[in-house]
């Protein structure tokens, strides 16, 4: 039974989970199935209960999950666009932001490194300034393939994933909970390690050099 096989999942570490090396929604939604005690699936139309509870809940708890914090490794810098037709109304520019992969968040849009007031319409943001002599940068979270994902996040998707599994498939009001509680304690680490790979201010790199010619290091 379900309760049973998770009870005896979860009475032991974790980390054997960890060198499960999930890089496909598949792996990761299978993982989540697994710690609930129910059956893996081969595809999202496998037919079976769980692979249908999977593909309905899987890319919107996904996205979720990307646009909560700024990771790093489903960021991306790219400079617009600017489109040929002038919007109506009040803008004056009209630039086309990233469509692929899929643009989940817009984080700031900057143009020599100065942040810029924008607006955003569906898949274009426009602006009263900076037309085509300005390099408009923009910085933004992206659906990130699942191959990219690094070990921390991959497990607090997995714990999320199976809170909502206790629910639909196992039924167990208890493992929701505590699958849930799990799930914010392992993304706060992956936010912890997401951010110390991070720098927090440039490097004057000149200055460093010419400290080390006047000691003589």
């Amino acid at each position: 039974m379900p309760t049973l096989l998770s009870s005896t999942i979860l009475s032991k570490s974790p980390t054997p989970l960890l060198q499960i090396m999930a890089t496909t929604k598949i792996d990761i939604c299978s993982t989540a199935l697994i710690l609930i005690g129910a059956n893996t699936i081969s595809s999202f139309t496998d037919g079976s209960t769980e692979a249908n509870v999977c593909n309905t809940v899987y890319e919107d708890l996904l996205k979720a999950s990307l646009t909560r914090h700024r990771w790093h490794f489903a960021t991306e810098q790219k400079q617009l666009s600017l489109l040929t037709a002038e919007p109506t109304g009040r803008y004056k520019y009209a630039y086309q932001l990233p469509t692929n992969p899929e643009l989940l968040q817009l984080i700031t849009l900057t143009v020599n490194d100065k942040v810029i007031p924008y607006e955003r319409y569906g898949d274009k943001v426009f602006l009263d300034n900076y037309g085509s002599n300005s390099a408009v940068i923009c910085d933004y979270v992206f659906r990130q393939d699942e191959a990219e994902f690094p070990p921390h996040f991959i497990l607090a998707l997995e714990y999320s994933l199976a809170s909502l599994f206790a629910g639909s498939i196992a039924r167990d009001s208890g493992m929701i909970k505590q699958f849930a509680e799990m799930a914010e304690r392992q993304y706060l680490i992956a936010k912890n390690v997401d951010t110390a790979e991070r720098t927090t201010q440039k490097i004057d790199h000149s200055r460093f050099i010419n400290n080390r010619q006047s000691t003589g290091t």
